[in-house]
């Protein structure tokens, strides 16, 4: 993908939670622009996520953010089969969280809780600015909020969960979670991931639609684009138990007001927001 300079971090932070792999980047040669590389096993890539970087791309001409161009190619899978994990290293994402891939060794410091996350083709490995608003939120709440769990249930909501790492998060800080998304690969690596933490007692992870869900959460988190939590926010809202909290991500600032305004037409009140470059998270809380 070829990509002015002022997207190149945006793009490449994407393309490396779609990719589950790094990527690299090049000066293009004479020119203003980034080479991103990223890389797909051919059994990997399909017309599913030809479709999702078409739709990526057209998301992001929505917001004045438009590739020079892409395009798709065969390279030797020696080159990459093995190189792409050298730009995977573990990684502190909140005081307290640090992520970390599984062939990376990590000894914790003092209060310190460790994820470890197979980065797979599930968007979500931490590096992204929507998934460290979230984990950053959730850690902004903890605190007040897990007094008031009740043991024993299901008390936690992670919808559209990817590779888990939220709904990881929320288990480590001490929740039961319930992770649901409706893509299958997604769901295969949230559990891979749960595994990989010995999770299980604490993370279920399935496919089951939110519209489908009749329970109440203590903590609902939904790292997902503008348009699913428009479609969503009545159902997002509904499933929020009296005094829980609702944390909402994967949107650009300038969505924030439209957002605000229909989650607040649910009857939430809006406690927090937190930014970074152009990505924004929303807290709210039902009274």
């Amino acid at each position: 993908m070829l990509v002015p300079a002022r997207m190149q971090e945006e793009a490449s932070l994407y393309l490396t939670e779609f990719s589950g792999r790094g990527v690299i980047l090049e000066a293009e040669p004479g020119g203003e622009g980034v080479f991103i590389r990223a890389f797909f096993r051919p059994e990997e890539f399909g017309p599913w996520q030809q479709g999702e970087l078409q739709r990526y791309v057209a998301r992001l001409g929505e917001h004045g953010l438009v590739p020079l161009g892409w395009e798709v190619r065969r390279a030797a899978e020696e080159d990459w089969a093995e190189a792409w994990k050298e730009h995977f290293k573990p990684l502190k994402v909140t005081n307290r969280l640090v992520i970390r891939p599984p062939w990376e060794e990590y000894r914790p410091g003092p209060g310190e809780l460790v994820l470890t996350v197979y980065p797979g083709m599930a968007f979500g490995t931490g590096r992204h600015p929507t998934t460290l608003l979230c984990l950053q939120a959730l850690e902004q709440v903890w605190d007040d909020l897990a007094p008031g769990l009740v043991p024993g249930d299901w008390q936690v909501l992670d919808v559209g969960t990817g590779t888990g790492i939220l709904a990881l998060a929320a288990a480590r800080l001490g929740a039961r979670v319930l992770a649901i998304d409706i893509d299958p690969e997604a769901v295969a690596a949230a559990l891979e991931n749960v595994r990989l933490n010995a999770l299980e007692e604490a993370v279920w992870v399935e496919s089951t639609p939110l519209s489908s869900l009749r329970r109440q959460f203590a903590l609902i988190l939904a790292n997902l684009t503008t348009a699913d939590l428009l479609q969503w926010s009545d159902s997002l809202a509904g499933r929020l138990q009296s005094g829980g909290i609702l944390i909402i991500s994967g949107f650009l600032t300038q969505d924030r007001p439209r957002l605000a305004t229909r989650f607040l037409a649910h009857g939430l009140t809006e406690t927090g927001h937190l930014a970074q470059e152009e990505w924004s998270a929303l807290i709210f809380r039902r009274p």
